[in-house]
């Protein structure tokens, strides 16, 4: 799954094999891409190199191998990745401190000598811009790739349709229908992209496509990101939206052509508290035959969400039998040391591909499931970074953090839960649903709540 220093990391989101060739091509964040990449590959232990089939600018902060014939280059490169983890490969250096390209067959041939775990190429230029048009030889995609990584920078929407923001002007006026000195539109934004995607389609038809769209830092309006997700819908996997230059990057995900497409959700049970109040084990005590965890669970799947999470302690983890298969069951052992330990837990737990996550109380038996339904609709439809209900006025639960929080989440501490985080948002970004049952207010914690509780269901 993810790091916990990084829930938001790339390689997560990633459909990579234990070993393969990563093919970047486009125009705005290429070269963050790879970097980033690279990064965290390293970071977990794998040999990694970064090359081209066209030109790079030699890094200064990276070692490099240069050379032109496959012999020698392979060894240096065995030589110098014995030492570092990352190494930087070109074919000559030029006058303008640019490696030039190696053969498109190199990445294959150095992978199955097994001098890397990956090899990341980068397949043509963009002269710095955010969007480009493209020249008939290029990509130059090499012989083989895992997975390719087709980039656009979100900056380019709005500008206007000139040299200063669009490479090769007038191939992507061609392409587009784009005027130029007129702004440049999504849906310009939009053809660009899919025409990318179909080339490496066509190019290399057995490699997973992951379009990234860069810099979503510069825009403030979620609607443009929902608007680029829903015109890309139709693409096979999944659709990224980042910040490179963060230490988070992958802010956003859209999951296209399949069954509720769009921003998925995952759940968090968080099951692991002490029961102090209640003299014993809560979760565990019975109403109409079910544990209060099991109907606390039962809306949940009634929702229809996929990935969940349920967070025991080991005090409880005698309930595990009570959870159903398909779920995940996470013993925290530092539950003591308050919810925050579990946030964390879940978080670290929970698909690292999803958008958002539903946390749901493991005492709140009587939360109906269309609370849940109307909690993901409303965050897919507007994206603010926490959603919650709301009943007679109060604030409820489950309450729904969107991605963009779990970094904040893994570094809260104590027992105060998320609430520290939502009293510092504004309230433009707290999404408020007002919801006529009044289960998302009611937990168990005493004995005489439980029997006024359980006296209720059973009358």
């Amino acid at each position: 799954m993810m790091s916990p220093s990084q829930p938001l990391a790339l390689t997560p989101c990633l459909p990579l094999p234990d070993r393969g060739i990563v093919t970047v091509y486009g125009a705005g964040g290429k070269t963050s891409v790879m970097e980033s990449l690279a990064r965290e590959l390293a970071g977990n232990g794998k040999k990694v190199i970064q090359t081209t089939t066209t030109k790079i600018f030699l890094p200064e902060d990276l070692p490099a191998v240069i050379g032109e014939d496959f012999k020698t280059v392979a060894e240096n490169l065995e030589s110098e990745l014995s030492r570092q983890p990352v190494v930087v490969l070109g074919a000559t250096l030029l006058p303008d401190n640019k490696l030039s390209g190696i053969n498109p067959a190199w990445p294959d041939a150095l992978l199955k000598k097994r001098i890397a775990d990956y090899v990341i190429v980068e397949a043509d230029g963009s002269a710095h811009k955010p969007i480009k048009g493209y020249a008939p030889y290029e990509p130059v995609f090499p012989t083989r790739s895992d997975i390719l990584i087709p980039v656009l920078g979100i900056e380019a929407i709005g500008k206007p349709v000139t040299p200063d923001h669009v490479h090769r002007l007038d191939a992507f006026c061609r392409l587009t229908g784009a005027r130029p000195d007129a702004p440049l539109e999504v849906s310009h934004f939009l053809i660009s992209f899919r025409y990318m995607i179909d080339l490496g389609r066509q190019s290399t038809p057995g490699a997973a496509v992951v379009p990234l769209i860069n810099k979503i830092d510069t825009i403030s309006d979620c609607r443009v990101i929902r608007e680029i997700a829903e015109g890309l819908k139709d693409h096979h996997g999944d659709v990224l939206f980042t910040v490179l230059k963060d230490e988070n990057p992958v802010r956003f995900i859209y999951q296209g052509v399949k069954e509720g497409a769009g921003f998925d959700i995952s759940a968090v049970i968080l099951a692991a508290g002490e029961s102090a109040r209640m003299g014993r084990p809560k979760l565990a005590l019975k109403i109409r035959g079910k544990t209060i965890l099991e109907h606390a669970l039962a809306p949940i799947e009634e929702a229809g969400i996929r990935d969940v999470v349920v967070v025991l302690s080991e005090e409880n983890e005698n309930l595990k039998a009570r959870v159903p298969g398909e779920y995940r069951v996470v013993i925290n052992r530092h539950s003591k040391e308050g919810i925050s330990t579990s946030l964390k837990a879940g978080v670290s737990a929970v698909d690292p591909r999803s958008q958002g996550i539903l946390f749901a109380l493991g005492d709140q038996p009587f939360v109906d499931p269309g609370v849940y339904k109307e909690l993901i609709q409303y965050h897919r439809r507007n994206l603010p970074l926490i959603t919650c209900p709301v009943y007679e006025g109060k604030r409820g639960n489950p309450v729904l953090f969107d991605r963009r929080l779990w970094p904040a989440l893994m570094k809260i501490e104590g027992d105060e839960g998320g609430k520290q985080i939502m009293a510092e948002l504004a309230p433009k970004d707290i999404g408020q649903i007002k919801v006529d049952a009044a289960g998302v207010l009611i937990d168990i914690d005493t004995p005489e709540e439980y029997e006024m509780y359980r006296g209720k269901e059973e009358s």
